[in-house]
This record gives structure tokens, sequence and C-alpha cells, in this order.
């Protein structure tokens, strides 16, 4: 009996001993596999450490060259569109944005017809042509904006993918406004030229006839008697070849170039010798004109040429008599403007042994005023180009030739004017003083 109950136990012995066995390898096999799963999870770890940094590198290489892309595009001088097939914009940039007033970022998605399709027809048609047709174009568009009018020229190309199916189109448009202005310049400047050799040409085949003209009308005129209407016939005869022969000089100074001898001049000197012509001329045709001067009491110096300033001032106080049809004023004015000190023109220095010359530069504004009939916007636009008058009388060459001589001083004219109201020409005249030497 009790060697069962010994059997017994070793059996349970046994059995605990085979299940504390089974359980050490049991528990030995899981530390191999929680160990094996550890490895995996730290390598799978490290390998998607290395995927997320590849990837954060692939993003910022892509975010560098879409920032350089659109850097590419923003800097193009052009200015550029892209539509999808359905005619919605995608792309815009700098450039297009500011010749087209509109901004991107309130314009993608939208169709081109809905954005310029209602003012700009002709810019759009050449995209809708485009993107119907699938082909490239080329053309020159009106294009208007809120506060101008621009002329554009365009060209369009496909946007192909890699199968070689059209996605949209890509319009690239430049201002041409600009060129187009300077090309008919350049236009207008060989046709003076031409006009120029042409009538210096004719203008001395003509002059020695008048002279002699002239002279023989003035030799007739001593041989008749005192009182006989022949003479008057003869005074406008001579008058009229003086006429020609004013108007041939006119020609011919405008179709020479003008070369100013620079000297320190006293600016309100060559102003009062105008004005004496000019208030003989009035009392002789008995003009009832009042001429009022407001001239500052300082002197006033220029580095200029005083007899083309003459010259000049002298066709803007004729004009300004013509202006007026029955009685009126003449004002002359003199104001000066010191450039300020962020300006570019302020301040310039000169090597002089071993000082600096510094000199400070100010404007000079010559005002002739008039109470006259005034000039319309558009005639504005016109009264400096050569041949172009308002008068019944004279060939439009004196305007032309003022502006030239005031140009050719470093100035610039502006008008202000309206209809039946007066004008006023406002001569702009660079002038400097010395204001200190430096010592290096």
């Amino acid at each position: 009996m009790k060697e069962k109950l010994l059997q017994k136990k070793r059996d349970e012995m046994s059995l605990l001993t085979n299940a504390f066995s089974s359980f050490n390898q049991a528990t030995q096999t899981l530390r191999e596999s929680y160990q094996t799963l550890k490895y995996q999870i730290a390598r799978l770890n490290k390998e998607l450490a290395e995927s997320n940094e590849k990837l954060n590198r692939k993003v910022e290489e892509l975010n560098r060259t879409r920032n350089y892309l659109n850097n590419i595009l923003d800097s193009m001088t052009e200015g550029l569109i892209a539509l999808n097939y359905k005619g919605e914009i995608t792309l815009l940039n700098k450039t297009a944005e500011i010749i087209s007033g509109y901004k991107s970022n309130e314009v993608l998605g939208l169709s081109y017809q809905q954005l310029f399709g209602r003012g700009n027809r002709a810019f759009s048609s050449i995209l809708e042509k485009s993107l119907r047709e699938k082909k490239s174009l080329m053309g020159e568009r009106k294009f208007y904006t809120p506060n101008k009018s621009l002329l554009l020229e365009v060209s369009t190309n496909p946007i192909n993918n890699k199968k070689g199916e059209i996605e949209g189109i890509l319009a690239v448009f430049r201002d041409i406004s600009i060129i187009k202005e300077l090309q008919e310049e350049i236009r207008r400047k060989e046709r003076l030229a031409i006009l120029g050799e042409m009538a210096t040409t004719i203008a001395h085949e003509i002059r020695n006839p008048l002279s002699g003209i002239e002279g023989f009308a003035l030799l007739l005129k001593e041989n008749l008697k005192d009182g006989l209407k022949e003479k008057k016939w003869i005074d406008n005869v001579v008058r009229g070849t003086r006429s020609l022969n004013s108007l041939l000089t006119n020609l011919l100074d405008f179709t020479h170039p003008i070369k100013p001898n620079f000297h320190q001049i006293e600016i309100k000197k060559v102003i009062e010798e105008s004005l004496l012509f000019i208030t003989q001329k009035i009392q002789e045709e008995k003009l009832n004109i009042q001429i009022e001067k407001r001239l500052p009491s300082g002197s006033i110096k220029i580095n200029g040429d005083s007899i083309l300033l003459k010259h000049a001032f002298l066709n803007l106080l004729l004009n300004a008599t013509q202006a007026i049809s029955e009685k009126g004023k003449i004002t002359i004015s003199i104001n000066k403007k010191v450039h300020s000190c962020l300006r570019s023109r302020k301040f310039f220095k000169e090597w002089e042994g071993d000082y600096i010359l510094a000199k400070s530069f100010e404007d000079i504004y010559i005002n002739f005023s008039d109470t006259g009939c005034g000039i319309s916007s558009e005639e504005k636009k016109k009264i400096c180009q050569p041949f172009y008058t308002t008068k019944s009388k004279g060939c439009g060459l004196g305007l032309a030739i003022t502006q030239r001589i005031i140009q050719n001083h470093g100035g610039m004219i502006k008008v202000d004017s309206k209809k039946d109201k007066g004008s006023t020409f406002t001569v702009i005249l660079p002038c400097w003083q010395e204001v200190r030497r430096e010592k290096v």
C-alpha cells in the first residue's frame, strides 16, 4: 500500500518535473521569440525612420524644386497663363498679375471666358481658338485694364501629357506698347530726316529767287511816285517775300541740329530782351494786351545759350499774343525749386586739386501765362509736333523748335491749358550753384 502511494507520488513528481521542464522550455522559447520580435521591431523602426528621413528629404527637394520653378516663372519678363482642357486657369505668374491686374489666388480655377470674356474679347479669342484647335498661335491683341489699354504680343502652345494627349494650353504674352511707340517715333524721325534733307535743298533753291523778287520790288518802288496805289501793291509783295523767307528760316532752323554755346547767363536779362520785342509788336499793332512781370529781385544765373533761349521765349510770347483775340494779359513769372536730399540730382562732387567742389542743384520754373483762347486736351498732345498748328497763319514749327532748344538745355516744357480759359507754358531749366569746398 505504501509502495503504491510512493509510486504515485513519484509519478506526480515526475509529471510536475516534466511540467516545469516544459514550462521552462516554453519560457525560453517565448523569451527567444520576444528577443527576435524586439530585434525585428527595432529593425522596422530603423527602416521606418530611414524611410521617413528619405521622404522628408524628398519633400524638401520637391519644395525646393517647386519654389525654384515658381521663382523662374515669377522672374519672367513675360506674362504666363496656363489653362486646363476645360479652359480653367491653373497658373498665373507674377508678370501676368502685373499686366492683367488680377491676383493669382483670386483667379485660379476660374474660366478664362469668365475672367477675360467681357472686357477683353480680343485676348480671350486667341485662347479660345488655341484651345479649340489644339495648336500653337501667335498674334497681337489689345488688352484693357481699369487704368489703361495695352498692346500685348501673345503666343500660345498646347500642354501635352506623356501619352501625347492635350491637357490644356500655355499662353505667354508681353506688353509691347512702348516698343510700338518707339518704332513709330523712329519712323516719324526717319520721315522728318528725309523731309529735312528735302527742305534744306528746296529752301536754298527758293531763297535766292525770293531775295531777287524782294530786291527788284524795292527798286521798282523807288521809281514810282508817292501816293500811287501801285506802291501798296509792291509793299504787299515785299511783305509776302519776307514772310516766305521767315518760313524758310524756321524750316532750316528745325532741320539743322541745335548746338547751344553754353556759358553763364542771367536768365532775367534774356526774358527782358524778349519782352522788348513783344512790347514793340503790341504797340505797333495796337493790341490791347497787358504785360505783367513777376520776377524775383535776386540774380538768377544758369548755364545756357542766351540767343537760343531768347528765340524760345519769343516763340512762347508770340503764341501768347496770337492766342488773345481782343483784350487780355500775359504774365511772366519765375520760381525756384531746390531738389530734396533724397533726389539723385541734389548733389555731385568734382575733384579740383586738393579740394572737392560740391554743387547743389535746383530748377528754374519760368511761367508764360495768357488769358487767351486756351488749348483743348486733344490739341495739347500735338502742339509740339512739327508742322502742327491751330492758327490760320504759320507753319507749326515754333513750338517744335522751342521744345528742342529747351531739351538741349537739359530742361523740359509743361503745358497747362483749358479751352477758352487761357494757357500756361512752363519752361523748367536746371541750374547750379557752388555751396562749399571740402578739403580732401
